[in-house]
């Protein structure tokens, strides 16, 4: 009589839904062993390669008794183990189910059920009334037992191991949440002797391809630091989703487990390898290799040089817009990976525009960086990135040099290129970005890494392994930086790095994020020694404090005047920016649109060419056009656009006369300088960030020398006191900045200002800050007391409300001093996905307080009634139903059309007068791949056609308005 087919050999892990397999003529199901030992020899892999040197110390003391070669071992047996659940009937019989539409799974389906009808595990009955429940819960339930836990023994009174249910619980993330306690109860499903066997026996095959005796595995597992879980479960995540690309690994038939362990080894190395995996090897530390454009450090640079740390450190770099914060916190990166083992670094920005900005620069450096033939993946991590121009390029980049590859018939793509640095579209995948070793985007990704939602431990695993530096951290809500705080904590905690960059930080945000690494590294802060804008704490909580050997004084004459509104003002723009460029900064759009509009009405009366001289930029337009007027800018506004020329020669571009006009997109996003600025009342430390923009590029403003004082032109709203109009009678806000941090400002130039006050940075922006941000303003009767103290109590409410709904959300690594257990890493699908607006707000992760806006997509209807991307019609919008993985190019290339046609809605639009209609009523005839996504259908003249719509409208040159 045959002998049953062992459980290893025939029970499944995937099955060819999307033919994958069949086109290279390969089996149409994949054994459960097989994934699980590519899953492992990816870990193996990643482990070797990919991760950070600090990382893999605590690895090692949470798997390995302290040794690395152990706990790589343990950790490619937990990460193949992921899918034991799967080795259940109730999970087995979705095979067996399988839909006779696609004929070949349907037949496969029926003869692969001899299998287990042979191993006595299938009978006539079938699987249909066997007991379910997601199959990643079913391993967490079941896995400890299997790993040696004595406390599941029935037969024993023994205590449970935490440490195997603690890792089992991780493992059961795997498909984005840590499932609680209570979940991995519910998954019980009554599992027969039989079946059990098959987890055994499945172990057994797998310790004796691993080389590792089970019976160790209880006094090896001891995850006592909370990271470690951490990096478990990010590790588990990663590895499962390499070994799942059927592009990369092949289903197994025949053969025995070690022949395919040797094919996983192989096909991991190669994956690991295409996808940029590896740590990041710098080749020294000169700055003029790695800044060839700039190769002497000015004195903030040197400073950074000098004292550059040798441990994980905290470092504050603190100093004006344009004094080359970026370069030196990437000199400092690449350094701090040296030293400490990082395999990248990650630089949080403000804004998107901000990121597509400063990509190029960090693909330049990454280059410069890397040493002969090798190539570096640049992730840029934000919601629109299909839509991004840099992001594109370094994708052409990347498949230009694989095609080279593939044409050499060799696997190393850098063997055919200088160093390079590309964008590997696999990282575009939602939730991939962070694990790029390099990367740039938005700060929102760290904020979100410290709360729970939908694959939350991931973005954190992935920071984990980097420097990451944090610009512009004055920018942020508190609700922001409460959370930006505790994952500083995590960090620390892991080992990593953090750089925190600035021209206007609080004195508070610093002690704050100090307090913060330090609880991470179990110490507290020590008092600091030396001064200077330069800050570096290490492990100990020792801070130390240097200052350049010189930073020149810019100057800046400060001018406050009551806004004459959008006609008046038009007319003394126009009377008065005759030459030059000029800026106008408002703080909203509305106002920005409206003396955009009184501009264009007045200046061919003046003789300036409207279409020429004048453009607006604000939030509300498609990211097509947005896009266009950016590029545009940084044409006539930046440096020379030979990066080898930035600094000796003026942009040959810049206009003899320009004038600007737009919102807070000036204030951060655009490498631009102007000749004059002016601006709305705002917060002093904004104020002094829009004053950057006059002492940016000098190189195209000869004429200015260091002790000269460009105008900053102040606009203020008076009310009916005379003091500044910053709230409505019921207590809004006037803008989008706190009544109180505009009155103080406003308080603190108005005392000030002499005709005009001059302001010498950075001595005076230092002083204005503690004035505004860290003291109590005056006591007093007057009005201006009295609105002063009354918005300052105002604020200091709403800032207890952010800190308040920050600690709700956060998931601190040690809540009270002591290190938080599995249970305080578990969430569940009530938590979705981070910014999701479909789940309850008290329950997702919030990247940022406030009405979250809804995105729309803007579509043009011809008179024809063909749909384009553009008014002309010349971009035909293509809106057949593409499958991402059968059709992936012209999927790819819909979506990237769809993002550059998007556009954000303000929350606020669907309150108040004229309030839009639900966007779920938003619908179109026909919509195609655009499903239920809001419409916005516009006439070629820009109307909106989208009933409840009507009233508003649309233009490339100024944007959504509604009337």
């Amino acid at each position: 009589m045959q002998s049953p087919p062992p459980g290893w050999s025939w029970v499944i892990a995937k099955t060819d839904r999307y033919g994958h397999s069949r086109q290279r003529g390969g089996p149409l199901w994949n054994p459960l062993l097989a994934h699980a030992l590519d899953a492992a020899a990816v870990c193996g892999a990643l482990f070797d390669d990919y991760l950070a040197m600090p990382a893999r110390d605590r690895l090692a003391e949470a798997y390995g008794g302290g040794c690395a070669a152990t706990a790589r071992t343990v950790l490619m047996l937990l990460t193949a183990l992921h899918d034991l659940g799967k080795a259940t009937p109730g999970w087995q019989r979705l095979f067996l189910n399988t839909p006779a539409t696609d004929r070949d799974l349907h037949t496969a389906a029926a003869e692969w059920s001899a299998r287990p009808r042979q191993a006595g595990l299938l009978t006539d009955a079938g699987w249909d009334a066997e007991r379910t429940a997601p199959h990643q819960q079913i391993t967490a339930r079941y896995l400890p037992a299997l790993l040696g836990c004595p406390g599941c023994t029935p037969s024993t009174d023994s205590e449970h191991h935490g440490g195997l249910h603690a890792v089992a619980a991780a493992l059961g993330g795997h498909h984005g949440h840590i499932p609680p306690t209570a979940a991995i109860k519910d998954a019980d499903v009554n599992l027969a002797p039989t079946w059990q066997a098959v987890h055994e026996e499945l172990l057994h095959q797998l310790v004796r391809v691993l080389r590792l005796d089970s019976a160790t595995l209880p006094g090896l597992i001891a995850p006592e630091r909370p990271i470690a879980l951490i990096h478990l479960s990010g590790l588990t995540v990663l590895s499962d989703w390499i070994a799942s690309d059927e592009t990369r690994f092949a289903y197994r038939a025949g053969g025995t487990p070690t022949q395919w362990w040797a094919r996983s080894r192989t096909d991991a190395a190669r994956a690991v390898r295409k996808l940029c995996l590896h740590r990041w090897t710098p080749q020294g530390t000169d700055w003029p290799k790695l800044f060839p454009a700039t190769p002497t450090p000015n004195a903030l640079q040197q400073a950074v040089l000098d004292a550059a740390p040798t441990g994980p450190a905290l470092a504050f770099i603190e100093s004006a817009t344009g004094s080359g914060k970026t370069e030196a916190a990437l000199w400092l990166a690449h350094h701090l990976a040296l030293q400490q083992g990082y395999h990248g670094f990650y630089l949080a920005q403000a804004t998107r525009m901000a990121t597509e900005q400063l990509a190029t620069r960090c693909a330049d450096f990454l280059t410069h960086s890397l040493g002969d033939a090798a190539l570096a993946n640049l992730a840029i991590v934000h919601g629109t990135v299909g839509a991004s121009p840099t992001a594109r390029e370094l994708q052409a980049r990347h498949r230009g040099l694989t095609q080279l590859a593939d044409a050499n018939l060799t696997d190393d793509d850098s063997s055919t290129c200088d160093s390079r640095t590309v964008l590997n579209e696999w990282f575009l995948e939602t939730g991939r970005g962070l694990l790029s070793c390099f990367g740039i985007g938005t700060v929102d990704q760290v904020v979100l890494a410290a709360q729970k939602h939908r694959h939350w431990f991931l973005r954190l695993f992935g920071l984990a392994q980097k420097t990451v530096i944090i610009d512009e951290a004055h920018a942020y809500q508190m609700y922001q930086q409460r959370l930006l705080a505790t994952a500083v904590t995590w960090l620390a905690e892991a080992g990593a790095s953090v750089i925190i960059l600035s021209a206007t930080l609080p004195e508070t945000t610093r002690r704050d994020l100090t307090d913060a690494w330090c609880t991470g590294h179990h110490t507290t802060a020590r008092p600091a020694t030396g001064a200077g804008p330069l800050t570096f704490v290490d492990a100990h909580g020792q801070p130390r404090r240097h200052h350049p050997a010189h930073i020149p004084r810019q100057y800046t004459d400060i001018h406050l005047h009551t806004d004459p509104g959008p006609r008046s003002l038009a007319q003394t723009l126009l009377d008065g920016c005759e030459d030059g460029v000029a800026g106008v900064i408002r703080n909203r759009i509305e106002p920005a649109t409206d003396l955009y509009r009184a501009l264009r009405e007045s200046a061919e009366r003046r003789h300036w060419d409207p279409d020429r001289d004048l453009v607006l930029l604000h939030s509300l337009f498609l990211e097509r056009d947005r896009a266009r007027i950016q590029q545009h800018l940084l044409t006539q506004l930046g440096p020379h656009p030979d990066p080898e020329l930035r600094t000796t020669t003026p942009n040959p571009h810049r206009p003899k006369r320009l004038l600007l006009v737009g919102t807070q997109v000036l204030e951060q996003s655009l490498d631009i300088d102007l000749d004059l600025l002016y601006t709305d009342l705002a917060p002093i430390d904004l104020l002094l960030q829009r004053r950057g923009r006059l002492w940016r590029h000098l190189l195209n403003r000869p004429h200015l020398t260091n002790t000269d004082a460009p105008p900053l032109h102040i606009f203020w709203q008076p009310d009916t006191t005379g003091l500044p109009h910053v709230q409505h009678p019921d207590g809004r806000p006037t803008s989008v900045y706190a009544p109180y941090i505009q009155a103080a400002t406003w308080h603190a130039l108005h005392r000030e200002t002499g005709a005009p006050w001059r302001l010498a940075a950075p001595d005076d922006a230092t002083v204005l800050i503690h004035r505004i941000y860290c003291t109590a303003p005056p006591a007093g009767t007057s009005p201006l007391e009295r609105l002063l103290t009354d918005t300052y109590n105002d604020w200091q409410s709403s800032l207890a409300q952010q800190e308040a709904a920050a600690e709700e959300r956060a998931v601190p690594p040690c809540p009270s001093g002591e290190p938080c257990d599995i249970d305080d890493l578990a969430s569940g699908p009530a938590y979705g996905d981070a910014d999701d607006t479909e789940h309850p707000l008290h329950l997702i992760a919030r990247s940022r307080l406030g009405a979250p806006s809804i995105n729309a997509v803007g579509l043009y209807e011809q008179s024809d009634g063909t749909r384009s991307w553009d008014p002309q019609g010349e971009l035909l919008a293509d809106l057949t139903r593409y499958h991402p993985y059968r059709e992936p190019e012209q999927h790819r290339q819909q979506q990237s059309d769809i993002l550059l046609n998007t556009l954000a809605i303000p929350h606020h639009w669907f309150y108040g007068k004229k309030p839009l209609p639900h966007h779920r009523a938003w619908a179109i005839k026909r919509p195609g791949a655009l499903g239920r996504a809001p419409v916005l259908l516009f006439g070629p003249s820009g109307k909106c056609r989208t009933p409840g719509l009507e009233h508003l409208t649309y233009s490339p040159v100024t944007g959504l308005s509604r009337r």
